[in-house]
């Protein structure tokens, strides 16, 4: 093969930090090679522009109407000529210049590993629930010098969120693997269902915490209920995962997210006084935004009455 690694980004109007990204990549200090390939579907402000004063970027454009999350990252694996492929979405931005070395790790480690994903580092002023939700998924895989093995076992009758949990934002897959297991055609969460699908094969996942980016969403409060609507939507579909809860839970669940983001302001260093009395008032809002989902997606045969369709969704869920 041509390379040890292709680094897949796919963008749609991706200018806010694909500059940053490319720097990030420019600057990998790695022993392997790698190329990085663009994938765009379609993009209206600057992000081509950007890509093509990129040096040693690969463009490939195609339609808008052609894209789809599973079939593009499909399509990708394809035209790599490499052994290992790694997907960052458009926002996602290696935090250091081992991030390549660390995502690819456990590939060399267990032969039977068939897809990586790293750890993501929340942005200093992500608004809060986000900002805690994202350190708590994370945290709740072990230490940051662990490598985390997945399996499906025998003895494992449900999922939980350390087998369900795969993320393109930050991911890496064995060639071989997608072209014999390739990744399903969904609407979202394709990247849960690849690795579901690959625990099923009896392949291995695994979780790299040194293979981080930078990447977290600031969404308005809209915005922010329409993504986790579509994203409870999609995981279902993807894993059969559902939030089930009671009107008890409701109420609980907003009092102590709310109570949690608190004390999480209180000893966050990294936002200013100003930050931490606007996430202080924000936090309530988005507390129940989120648990209004999960409420009116707790039953499957609700999911079509409520779904949403977020700008995401819509447009290309790139980042």
């Amino acid at each position: 093969m041509k390379y040890d690694a292709t680094v897949v980004v796919l963008t749609f109007n991706g200018e806010e930090f694909l500059q940053e990204l490319f720097n990030a990549l420019k600057s990998q200090k790695t022993k392997y090679s790698f190329e990085i390939l663009v994938i765009d579907s379609g993009s209206k402000d600057s992000t081509l522009e950007i890509i093509k004063n990129a040096e040693d970027v690969r463009l490939v454009e195609i339609d808008n109407k052609d894209f789809g999350h599973g079939k593009t990252r499909n399509f990708a694996v394809e035209i790599s000529d490499s052994e290992f492929i790694a997907f960052l979405t458009q926002d996602a931005v290696p935090s250091h210049p081992y991030w390549l070395d660390g995502l690819l790790e456990p590939f060399e480690l267990f032969e039977k590993v068939s897809c990586v994903f790293g750890k993501q580092i929340p942005r200093p002023n992500c608004v809060v629930p986000v900002k805690r939700e994202v350190d708590s998924v994370f945290q709740s895989f072990g230490d940051d010098a662990s490598i985390s093995i997945q399996r499906k076992s025998q003895l494992t009758t449900t999922f939980n969120i350390i087998n369900t949990f795969m993320s393109d934002v930050n991911s890496a897959v064995r060639k071989e693997s997608v072209l014999e297991v390739p990744f399903q055609d969904l609407d979202y969460a394709e990247d849960q269902a690849l690795g579901t699908d690959h625990l099923n094969h009896g392949w291995l996942k695994a979780y790299s915490p040194l293979g981080s980016v930078y990447h977290s969403h600031s969404y308005p409060l809209a915005k922010y209920f329409k993504r986790k609507v579509d994203e409870r939507i999609g995981v279902y579909k993807a894993t059969g995962d559902i939030y089930r809860i009671s009107a008890k839970d409701f109420v609980k669940g907003i009092l102590g997210h709310t109570l949690k983001d608190w004390a999480y302001i209180k000893r966050d260093k990294q936002y200013s006084l100003r930050m931490k009395i606007a996430n202080f008032i924000k936090s309530p809002a988005y507390n129940f935004a989120l648990y209004r989902c999960f409420w009116i997606t707790r039953k499957p045969e609700l999911h079509e009455k409520y779904k949403i369709h977020s700008l995401e969704a819509q447009q290309r869920k790139s980042s």
